[in-house]
């Protein structure tokens, strides 16, 4: 008995018996077997089966765009053979051939086992089912994030198969398979030896208790490789006993669709990356000048990761515009906002001038760090940058006509920093005794003073005048520090 499968991409496989005599194939209604695809014409092709000597005979009824036998248009009448593929459209039909004491189940190309997947696989599987492939492509092509793409892949296998379940599993659930409900031998098998594998009929297989709980008759598992490295794996399983066994066609479907299920992998790994890139780029020249910016973006091209969270020993500037508060309420909003536009905007520019990074913005304070791209010299380029700080600040008060100040603290220390969050939100992080003190050495400063720590004032003694302010409480602290003032130049 010939049995002819016929797949769309719209739909399930369907099988049909091919009875003696002729079966006809086209639009119409009153086909035997009806294709809905619009380049199929009403009547299409005619398939003859001779009762006497089994000869398959397909010829094609003068259709507009022809009929495909192993991707030859017919001109003439063709004798098929067991896994001939015959296209009309998009819709593509195989035929196998069953002898009349198979009680089994019709014959398989394969019955049981593991298939490496080598390339020739790939590339007889990618050549097998080119057009089905191609609407495959056309819908995973739109979709930008791999959870989406891994569940379309998902639903178009099952649909393509026939199937009543099929899951991609990403490689970092592989060791929670048995929670997640398959049966893990087949699986592992899968995983392991980098090979599809298919069980026509778990009965004959010694299931084990996850695929008899799950009434497992037919399973089938492809592993998405990309490169030597096992991403996901798909798993297609029939509980229905009337449903027909996987099949070697089935096996280079899945082989063909997990090719295509690992370019999308790919090419959404590619975006995460490149959007995760533009995110920390915004990040970059948001918080360092633009030549830090592009020396660290680099860096993370080519590593992939921020620097983490280290004990480091860094230089801690803060600074605040003092009186703002009155600045505000005597000028307004709209003119108080105006000032402090062009004060981050100065107060930034100094930071910059001398390689310091910006880690944050504090209402009208700002905190910004020096030494944690490695420069020489940090303590030196913090109190550079604060005196420019006082001078762009003078400038100011003499172009808006207020009188404008501030108060700088500066301290060096060991901190712990480095970049924290997710891949929607990262932030440089700065922690630790040596920030606080910082902190509290601004709060001590009066108007257009700057006050700093004492291993700042050991690195900075030799290039400025300094004096000694004596000490100063710290909350959190059980002993002062040694707090001393920069004085102008």
């Amino acid at each position: 008995m010939w049995i002819l499968t016929l797949r769309s991409p719209t739909g399930e496989p369907r099988e049909f018996n091919l009875k003696a005599g002729a079966t006809t194939i086209g639009r119409k209604s009153d086909n035997d077997i009806v294709i809905t695809d619009e380049s199929a014409s009403r009547y299409h092709a005619e398939i003859q089966c001779s009762a006497d000597t089994d000869i398959l005979v397909i010829r094609d009824l003068d259709s507009t765009n022809g009929t495909f036998v192993n991707r030859e248009r017919l001109a003439q009448a063709h004798v098929l053979r067991p896994e001939d593929q015959i296209r009309i459209g998009q819709d593509t039909a195989t035929v196998s051939f069953q002898e009349n004491n198979q009680t089994a189940g019709r014959a398989t190309a394969i019955l049981s086992g593991t298939q490496p997947l080598t390339r020739d696989l790939l590339l007889e599987s990618l050549d097998q089912h080119a057009v089905l492939l191609y609407e495959v492509a056309s819908r995973l092509n739109t979709i930008v994030d791999s959870d989406s793409a891994l569940h379309e892949i998902a639903r178009l296998m099952q649909t393509s198969m026939g199937a009543e379940k099929c899951e991609v599993i990403r490689a970092e659930h592989f060791g929670r398979l048995a929670d997640l409900g398959f049966p893990t031998s087949v699986a592992h098998q899968a995983i392991d030896q980098r090979s599809a594998v298919v069980i026509p009929d778990m009965s004959k297989h010694a299931p084990g208790r996850s695929a008899l709980l799950l009434r497992v008759r037919s399973a089938l598992c492809v592993p998405i490789m990309i490169g030597d490295e096992v991403a996901a794996l798909i798993y297609v399983y029939k509980t229905n006993p009337a449903s027909r066994p996987f099949d070697q066609n089935d096996v280079r479907l899945a082989v063909a669709i997990s090719h295509q299920a690992a370019m999308t992998i790919q090419r959404t790994r590619l975006l995460k990356r490149l959007r995760q890139a533009d995110r920390i780029s915004h990040l970059f020249q948001r918080f360092l000048s633009p030549p830090e910016a592009e020396f660290l973006l680099q860096e993370y091209q080519r590593t992939g990761k921020l620097p983490e969270l280290s004990e480091q020993i860094l230089t801690v500037l803060f600074a605040d515009m003092r009186d703002s508060t009155a600045l505000a309420e005597r000028l307004g909003a709209r003119r108080f906002g105006e000032i402090l536009s062009r004060y981050y905007l100065e107060m930034t520019t100094a930071v910059f001038d001398h390689n310091g990074l910006l880690n944050k913005y504090l209402g009208d304070g700002i905190m910004a760090v020096f030494g944690a791209l490695g420069q020489p010299e940090p303590e030196t380029r913090a109190v550079r940058t604060a005196l420019e700080m006082l001078d762009r600040m003078g400038a100011i008060s003499r172009a808006v006509g207020e009188d404008t100040a501030l108060g700088i603290g500066i301290n060096t220390g060991v901190v712990v920093a480095g970049y924290v969050g997710t891949d929607e939100r990262v932030e440089y992080t700065v922690l630790g005794d040596a920030v606080n003190i910082a902190q509290r050495l601004e709060r001590h400063a009066r108007n257009n003073q700057i006050y700093i720590g004492p291993d700042t004032c050991q690195a900075v003694i030799a290039h400025f005048k300094t004096r000694s302010i004596g000490s100063v409480e710290v909350r959190g602290r059980t002993q002062p520090i040694d707090a001393f003032e920069i004085l102008p130049r």
